[in-house]
């Protein structure tokens, strides 16, 4: 569903105390993200497809980071265009998630962090009969 948000990130001096918190605050869920780079953690809010999933890292890796609402859209490139028309600053440029998707970072008028979500699309599979077919002569 495009232009509402569908991700959230929370920086974090110590990840396993705020990670506590939300639990035991809000029942929420925490996976530490298997991917090269700095400690990322994956949020679960509940029910997979009825809520908001989000992540958490240490703050050390990105000093004055602040909570960011990602807001997902359909195309990146014209949502960009339409962010700085209507007065929003870029901080960090859109970059591609690989396999994910791209994002871009940003301040809306007041200075508040706000990121565009663009997710990619998944490959098109062959329809069932070609891939049936295909099976068939590899044997």
């Amino acid at each position: 569903m495009p232009n509402t948000i569908v991700h959230f990130e929370i920086p974090a001096d110590d990840a396993e105390r705020l990670s506590r918190f939300y639990s035991d605050a809000f029942g929420w869920k925490f996976e530490k993200a298997k991917m090269p780079g700095p400690e990322y953690w994956l949020i679960s809010t509940g029910r997979t497809g009825k809520s908001v999933g989000g992540g958490m890292y240490k703050k050390a890796d990105m000093p004055a980071a602040r909570p960011v609402n990602y807001v997902g859209v359909d195309n990146i490139d014209s949502a960009i265009e339409r962010f700085k028309q209507a007065g929003g600053t870029v901080v960090v440029g859109k970059q591609e998630v690989p396999g994910t998707g791209w994002s871009l970072i940003g301040t809306d008028p007041e200075g508040n962090p706000i990121a565009l979500w663009q997710a990619m699309k998944p490959a098109r599979r062959a329809p069932r009969s070609q891939r049936s077919r295909k099976a068939k002569r590899r044997r």
